[in-house]
């Protein structure tokens, strides 16, 4: 979980400042993705329990990463390994459906920095919409 934060937690950071408005620029600034510290501040702010701090960060993590519902993931597979070429059916479900688990496919298969990969994605994800 923290790797994911850390790694696309300039993305996330507006949906957490969205999520969580009593959370300040400065203070998400300097969360810098860490999802033990997002925890611990949501405690504080809000009075979660960990457990409630800890599931509320999951939640914020799923909707950033989920690229499609179950039902639209066969069709966006099909393009996604269209688009790509590089995508085997194996690779796809293991995919399954997470944009995280694509991006690292990306960096792996064609040497991408994570950034590049993300941009990537993102371009794709908005050409299909």
């Amino acid at each position: 979980m923290s790797e994911i934060l850390n790694g696309y937690w300039n993305e996330l950071k507006g949906e957490a400042q969205k999520t969580w408005g009593k959370l300040t620029h400065n203070e998400l600034d300097q969360i810098a993705g860490d999802a033990k510290k997002l925890e611990g501040l949501l405690q504080q702010r809000y009075g979660h329990s960990i457990e409630e701090a800890r599931k509320e960060v999951a939640k914020l993590q799923a909707r950033y990463d989920n690229m499609a519902s179950a039902g639209e993931w066969n069709q966006l597979k099909g393009k996604m390994q269209k688009y790509w070429g590089i995508i085997t059916e194996n690779d796809a479900d293991k995919i399954n459906g997470s944009k995280t688990r694509l991006v690292g496919l990306l960096q792996e298969r064609l040497g991408k920095s994570r950034a590049q990969a993300l941009e990537e994605v993102d371009h794709f994800l908005k050409e299909i919409s």
